[in-house]
């Protein structure tokens, strides 16, 4: 029963979305980062990823007008970005920003996968897989990026204008990230007609740039003009962030360490042989539980303005000239010299029925555990999906209930090389009057060496 996938060449995904597609027993190593047991059930016992691309972009904050997925193309190319000291009006080709007394969100994160290499062993009493990839991470992640940044209140007509900051303390956080990861699960007692698994991904974490920042006490201040501020009550902004070198992404700033841990249970079909079919299996996992180590030239810097005053913020070029406008001193701002991210942390239960033949239905929940400030997060999904697969290809159509509040309806697909994954199909079919949410999924898979066994349901 040896098949083996010698190339996967492909535009891929992670837990963060396309959840559709990840769920089909071919995901191979992108699988495993919803839960690190699913590549036991896999009909593929080997399996060389040798580079993907997922992309997630989703806001409250900006939008872009009257455009679609299909119209990026044209939008980014003739795209402006407008000047809020000068530029009255806004056409259909700028990224415009929300108007909103609520604070907003971002969830953006973009991730290169591969190479990557996973197997498994099979034995009469017990079923164990291996694997070792590479991935490059950056993500942005706010829910509470307060509303007085809408640079539509900075335009040189609102000037004089009392800006309102509504009662929400601020929060962003960004990091950069390659994740080396290695994979172990297994299954025991082959025999029994109820399987229970175990897995982990024990992950590296070597930290590059990051920024982690966080404003108390929301203020109520006055534009005066472009280099001066006035605030009306106290105030406390804390950054943390890499210095030095900015032109090298890659510049080792740190290392950390993360672990996904996952169970699951599956019920055999009756008078089926192999290791990988099942008429149900039931999962639960908690994935990325880790954090970011920032130790080397980066800096934590504290500003505090108490009481109402005046604040000059013409030509500030960096953290010692705002230490400077504040305190009279260009070093006092100055707290450490190391710092510290958790990555997104979340708990994942998922639920795969095999109704018929090739018919399947999933459903899976990710909710996030938002443990500290300085923690990076992803976003709430429950997506249920209905698949057909196969070897030769599988069709998946699936809706997703974003942040369990907007509700998207997606399609994935795989014909013979060919893959494919969109969540939000309308936001590619139609255009929107405000285009915030981008996510897509693209692939190309090489499967050159099947054997054909009477022993696979599949």
């Amino acid at each position: 029963m040896l098949r083996i996938l010698i190339l996967f060449i492909a535009f891929s995904c992670y837990s963060q979305s396309h959840i559709g597609i990840l769920s089909e027993r071919y995901s191979g190593f992108n699988g495993i980062s919803i839960n690190p047991t699913s590549f036991l059930n896999s009909p593929i016992d080997q399996e060389i990823n040798l580079f993907g691309i997922d992309l997630q972009f989703e806001t409250d904050y900006g939008f872009i007008k009257n455009s679609s997925y299909l119209d990026l193309g044209d939008v980014f190319s003739e795209i402006k970005v407008t000047n809020p000291f000068k530029d009255q009006s806004v056409d259909d080709l700028t990224i415009n920003l929300n108007k909103s007394t609520k604070p907003y969100s971002i969830l953006s994160s973009i991730q290169f996968n591969g190479p990557s290499y996973i197997f498994k062993v099979v034995k009469p009493t017990k079923v164990s897989t291996y694997g070792l990839g590479i991935s490059q991470r950056v993500h942005i992640s706010s829910l509470a990026l307060n509303s007085g940044y809408n640079y539509d209140n900075f335009r040189e007509e609102n000037f004089g204008n009392e800006i309102l900051f509504d009662q929400t303390n601020s929060k962003l956080n960004a990091a950069n990230w390659t994740e080396i990861k290695l994979n172990y699960s297994f299954t025991t007692d082959n025999s029994n007609s109820l399987k229970k698994s175990f897995g982990l991904n024990f992950k590296t974490n070597i930290s590059y740039n990051s920024t982690h920042f966080q404003q108390e006490s929301p203020t109520k201040m006055i534009y005066k003009d472009v280099e001066t501020l006035l605030f009306y009550n106290d105030f406390r902004s804390e950054s943390r962030y890499f210095v030095g070198n900015a032109d090298n992404p890659f510049q080792k700033r740190g290392i950390g360490f993360g672990l996904d841990l996952g169970y699951s249970i599956y019920k055999k079909k009756r008078d089926v042989k192999d290791n990988h079919s099942y008429l149900y299996k039931l999962g639960i996992s908690v994935l990325d539980l880790g954090f970011l180590s920032f130790n080397k030239s980066s800096e934590v810097h504290v500003y505090e303005i108490i009481g109402p005053r005046e604040l000059d913020i013409g030509k500030v070029k960096n953290y010692k000239d705002m230490s400077e406008r504040v305190y009279g001193d260009r070093n006092k701002s100055f707290k450490k010299n190391s710092f510290m991210l958790y990555t997104p942390l979340a708990v994942s239960i998922q639920f795969d029925y095999n109704f018929w033949g090739s018919f399947y239905f999933n459903t899976t929940l990710i909710n996030r555990l938002n443990i500290a400030d300085n923690s990076l997060i992803r976003p709430n999904l429950l997506s249920s999906s209905l698949r057909i697969e196969k070897k030769e290809y599988s069709l998946i159509l699936n809706s997703t209930l974003y942040e369990y509040e907007k509700l998207m309806l997606g399609l994935s697909s795989r014909v013979g090389p060919v893959y494919f994954s969109i969540d939000n199909i309308s936001n590619m079919l139609l255009k929107k009057d405000k285009l915030n949410h981008i996510e897509f999924m693209l692939g190309f898979k090489i499967y050159p060496f099947y054997k054909k066994t009477s022993k696979c349901d599949c």
